[in-house]
């Protein structure tokens, strides 16, 4: 579970529990450089898109007929187009300044996210953890474009984490988590994600490994 310079996600255990801490995107320059290149094509579609709108827009508005493509099917491309694009924009920028840290002490598991200047704690007992979930319901926040996310399950509730983690990255964490807690990671179906702890190798010192 070592951590490695330069890496955004940093995992440190202690006597009193683990700690996460998920650096932002914009941290990283090849991150930067993907923000930037997906920004650029997102721009570009939405410059394209827009003048083949306003082009039917133009014409049917001309001929006073909307045939080629129906009034109701241009009014939904123009809304999706001018609604999206800065919604997209928006979520592009909390992914990339977004950070987050994840406390798990004795009694209480504290997960902490930055985006837009705003601070969202949640917090809820260890007691009443259940699980550390991956899923593919569409959990907060808003702004994450992974398709897969982490959760706790905790009082029959799903407490969200690593919303700007990639999918390697989630899993690191997930394991991590589960090691420090005796809780499974488990998918969508119950099935554990993480290594079953009689199969894990010891570090030597009473400890276990985990890849």
């Amino acid at each position: 579970m070592a951590n490695r310079d330069g890496e955004r996600v940093r995992i440190t255990a202690s006597p009193g529990g683990l700690r996460i801490e998920i650096g932002a995107l914009i941290g990283s320059r090849r991150e930067r450089i993907r923000l930037l290149l997906a920004g650029s094509v997102l721009v570009a579609a939405a410059l394209f898109g827009g003048a083949r709108l306003a082009r039917a827009w133009e014409t049917g508005l001309r001929r006073g007929d909307f045939s080629d493509l129906p009034l109701p099917v241009l009014s939904a491309l123009t809304a999706a187009v001018g609604l999206a694009t800065p919604f997209a924009l928006l979520g592009l920028a909390a992914l990339a300044f977004a950070e987050e840290s994840v406390d798990v002490g004795a009694d209480e598991i504290v997960i902490r996210t930055s985006a837009f200047e705003r601070v969202t704690v949640r917090r809820f007992s260890r007691a009443d953890l259940e699980c550390w979930r991956e899923t593919f319901l569409p959990l907060p926040p808003w702004w994450t474009w992974a398709v897969r996310r982490l959760a706790a399950r905790a009082s029959g509730r799903l407490f969200p984490l690593a919303g700007m983690a990639g999918p390697a990255e989630k899993r690191r964490i997930g394991a991590a988590l589960a090691r420090a807690t005796g809780k499974p990671l488990v998918g969508d179906r119950g099935r554990r994600r993480d290594p079953d702890p009689a199969s894990v190798p010891g570090d030597g010192h009473g400890g276990k490994i985990l890849r």
